[in-house]
């Protein structure tokens, strides 16, 4: 039986999981970069692969995966976002605002982050609360969650060219990504991108202290829009190799207008 003291926290911090969608560190509308990319071309310049067409998005994401003693290797409260059961209605806008409706059980719940802000309400029990993120740049969701570069996020990150390998047959520019500030943030990425599509197929994240942390994997990406691709399942795997859970996304749409007032509580 859950402890009535307890079973709020829990939810807490279930929410807080759920930000990480497919779950890392979504931020974009950009402008048309200065270098279109020729065909079959490697640009070791990242601006090239900014998702330029794409200023908000819905989804509906569904867990098909996942093994709790393989999520716990990459952090204790990681795998809470993989015991969702249904539907998770997802909304993202330019820049940096996030939106998660889910089901706890029998009850309705609701996740948002707006910059440093964070609401989170579930009805049932009682919990409406609001805290900041404070100005770590790790704390910001971006979508690089979903496999996408905007240049939101670019702003306040640099990216190294480590040039061109193949994930999975396909040959994709290779960037090493950290924080400008340093002193906020010292963790990194590593991120293979596909030059057709502008989808990360590969991602490996790094802790604060240069250690690896889990490892993503973007599949099938499909065109929702003309020249915007996404896509349809996200896999993590821990530090060893092991598949730790998957998640697939459905019924995505773009540029919707999202009114910036479902981004608050």
């Amino acid at each position: 039986m859950t402890n009535p003291v307890t079973r709020p926290l829990r939810c807490g911090l279930l929410l807080a999981a759920l930000a990480m969608v497919g779950a890392g560190g979504l931020g974009v509308r950009a402008g048309n970069t200065a270098t279109a990319l020729a065909a079959g071309a490697i640009s070791a310049n990242i601006r090239d692969y900014v998702a330029s067409k794409l200023d908000d998005f819905t989804a509906t994401m569904h867990v098909t995966f996942h093994d709790d003693n393989a999520l716990r290797k990459i952090s204790k409260d990681f795998g809470m976002l993989y015991k969702l059961q249904g539907d998770v209605k997802v909304r993202y806008k330019d820049e940096n605002k996030l939106r998660l409706d889910a089901r706890l059980g029998a009850s309705n719940a609701t996740l948002i982050v707006n910059g440093a802000k964070q609401y989170v309400r579930v009805p049932s029990i009682g919990i409406k609360n609001t805290s900041d993120l404070g100005n770590s740049p790790g704390k910001r969701k971006t979508l690089l969650d979903v496999g996408l570069i905007s240049n939101g996020y670019l702003e306040y990150t640099q990216a190294e060219y480590m040039g061109a390998r193949p994930v999975d047959g396909v040959m994709c520019a290779v960037f090493r990504i950290s924080y400008r500030d340093k002193s906020l943030d010292t963790s990194h990425r590593v991120v293979w991108i596909d030059p057709k599509t502008k989808v990360t197929l590969k991602r490996e994240e790094y802790s604060q202290e240069g250690k690896l942390n889990a490892t993503y994997y973007y599949k099938d990406p499909k065109e929702i829009a003309p020249g915007v691709w996404f896509p349809s399942r996200i896999e993590v795997r821990n530090n060893e190799g092991q598949r730790a859970g998957e998640t697939a996304y459905r019924n995505v749409q773009i540029n919707q207008g999202l009114a910036d007032n479902i981004f608050t509580l």
